[in-house]
């Protein structure tokens, strides 16, 4: 599985309106990605200037999404990070910031030798075995 259809498939069609879903996880993406969301506080919003953790089994974030996505907000970031982590499997690791990001900027990480971080135009690899949190 690619990495827009990770996203999609345990992320994003949680948030994107039935009327926008197209079924191809690239163009959904992009189009979710680029759009308003509406938040618990009333207010919309593109997901900018947060985190997301992204599991096939729970997804977590700092995005203030409508509760009826099933979304973890009470979670710390590197809290959530590790706990994707550490049970080997599947996750996305997204730092979303002013700029859109687009389908081609996600990755899946399948390996904490080889953890991605996704970022609107850039993806860091990282050794997050070596993270002092890693052991403790």
């Amino acid at each position: 599985m690619n990495g827009p259809e990770f996203f999609m498939r345990y992320a994003g069609y949680r948030l994107l309106p039935e009327d926008k879903k197209t079924d191809d996880a690239v163009a959904d993406a992009d189009t979710l990605l680029g759009m308003s969301l509406p938040m618990h506080t009333g207010q919309s919003l593109r997901l900018s200037s947060c985190w997301m953790v992204v599991t096939p089994q729970w997804v977590a974030t700092s995005f203030k999404a409508l509760a009826l996505a099933g979304f973890r907000q009470e979670t710390e970031r590197k809290t959530a990070i590790d706990e994707a982590l550490k049970p080997g499997g599947p996750c996305m690791l997204l730092a979303l910031d002013k700029r859109s990001m687009t389908a081609r900027d996600l990755f899946v990480t399948y390996d904490a030798r080889a953890a991605r971080m996704c970022s609107p135009g850039f993806v860091k690899t990282y050794d997050a075995t070596k993270e002092k949190s890693w052991t403790s």
